[in-house]
């Protein structure tokens, strides 16, 4: 596997990663419906945008490689799309205050700076990637 296949698929796992671990209270905690809601749409562009930034990142990094659009083009695309990640997971991050659900469910604290650290490689890899595409 070379470097920009590799830089490629990174950028990929790292972008499902943040999503997934996004949607993890969606999974574990309960009992809080309304302040989850709450929690979830703190910020600028919440969660969703969060999530939504992602996975279009996920999307256009894996399109590169099919030829319909320049690849240049769409590696930086991708580089932009993985900082607007990055810096909407900051946003959220920021945003959220505590509730009560954060004493039952403690490790909600670092949930969403946790989202944050998971979402760094995405546009760090996109980076990469887009420099051995330009290459």
């Amino acid at each position: 596997m070379n470097r920009r296949d590799r830089f490629r698929r990174t950028g990929i796992a790292a972008a499902v990663v943040t999503v997934l671990v996004l949607a993890a209270p969606y999974a574990l905690v309960s009992g809080y419906a309304d302040q989850l809601a709450g929690y979830y749409a703190s910020g600028v562009v919440g969660a969703a945008g969060v999530a939504l930034f992602a996975l279009v990142t996920a999307v256009v990094i894996g399109s590169v490689e099919q030829g319909n659009v320049d690849p240049g083009t769409l590696a930086g695309v991708a580089v932009v799309l993985g900082v607007s990640t990055t810096l909407s997971a900051a946003a959220w991050t920021l945003a959220v205050e505590p509730t009560t659900m954060f004493a039952d469910y403690r490790w909600l604290r670092w949930h969403a700076p946790a989202v944050v650290a998971l979402s760094v490689p995405v546009p760090a890899a996109a980076a990469a990637y887009a420099r051995e595409v330009l290459a």
